[in-house]
């Protein structure tokens, strides 16, 4: 494996998508390993896309991975065009149909979780992890941003805090409150 994830960093190095000869790795059906050759991705971010997947079903688009804890901006920058949904193409923002996705998870969204709702306005970094997609980084940049610019009118407006977008609002909209 670890020759294969050389030969990805020599091929991107020289500007040749891997996914030209493979079809990139399939994000929803990628074990661990497969994942690890990704560059930036080690053992602690490929375990965290599979916890993802198996919370949250497969992934609907490659941006999607900007909600998985410890993926930020420069590593899904770094791995866009190393990687694939579904086994087919993969453009940033465009779902494509999985034709062997994860199995859907077994529970309803998260809006049964046991920390559910979550009053954005008052909960601290930990009431904040307790949502979809938000880990410690993004639950710090909201208590800035509520620091910064009061209270929230809505679960929306998370969309000013930097991080947080139009897939990670989705995602937490089950559980998310301001009342």
């Amino acid at each position: 494996m670890r020759l294969l994830r050389v030969f990805i960093v020599l091929l991107a190095l020289c500007g040749i998508a891997p996914r030209a000869f493979a079809g990139g790795i399939d994000i929803n059906t990628a074990d661990a390993s497969a994942l690890e050759s990704l560059p930036g991705i080690g053992e602690s971010k490929a375990a965290a896309i599979i916890q993802y997947r198996t919370d949250h079903g497969p992934f609907k688009t490659v941006d999607e991975l900007d909600n998985v804890s410890g993926i930020g901006p420069s590593t899904l920058a770094s791995i866009r065009d190393l990687v694939s949904i579904g086994g087919g193409g993969t453009t940033a923002g465009t779902a494509t149909t999985a034709t062997t996705a994860a199995p859907a998870p077994t529970s309803t969204p998260s809006s049964t979780s046991a920390g559910c709702p979550v009053n954005i306005n008052a909960a601290d970094a930990a009431g904040l992890k307790a949502l979809p997609g938000i880990g410690d980084s993004k639950a710090a940049a909201i208590l800035q941003y509520r620091t910064d610019h009061g209270a929230f009118a809505s679960c929306d407006a998370l969309d000013g805090v930097s991080g947080i977008g139009p897939a990670t609002i989705a995602s937490l909209a089950p559980c998310c409150t301001v009342k």
